[in-house]
């Protein structure tokens, strides 16, 4: 039974913080880069698949880096690299 509770709980928590990462992606990132990370005029390249954890720290060509809590960081990155 406790491994059961355990087991619903993790999987509650990872639905949350994939919430999270698509939530911060559709506030913060959605404008430049698509709903889907296909790219759009701003940001021409897709980022769909990508691991962008280093970009969203560090930035990239004309893109600043984003200022975002670590964990909300790592569920943007995870959902782009989700993202099909």
């Amino acid at each position: 039974m406790k491994r059961i509770v355990i087991a619903l709980f993790a999987v509650a928590f990872a639905t949350v913080a994939a919430a999270d990462g698509a939530a911060v992606y559709a506030a913060k990132c959605k404008a430049c880069h698509g709903a889907a990370g296909e790219g759009t005029k701003m940001a021409p390249d897709a980022i769909k698949g990508k691991d962008s954890a280093k970009v969203i720290a560090e930035g990239k060509g004309k893109m600043k880096p984003v200022k975002l809590e670590a964990a909300d960081a790592k569920a943007v990155a995870d959902f782009v690299k989700g993202l099909k």
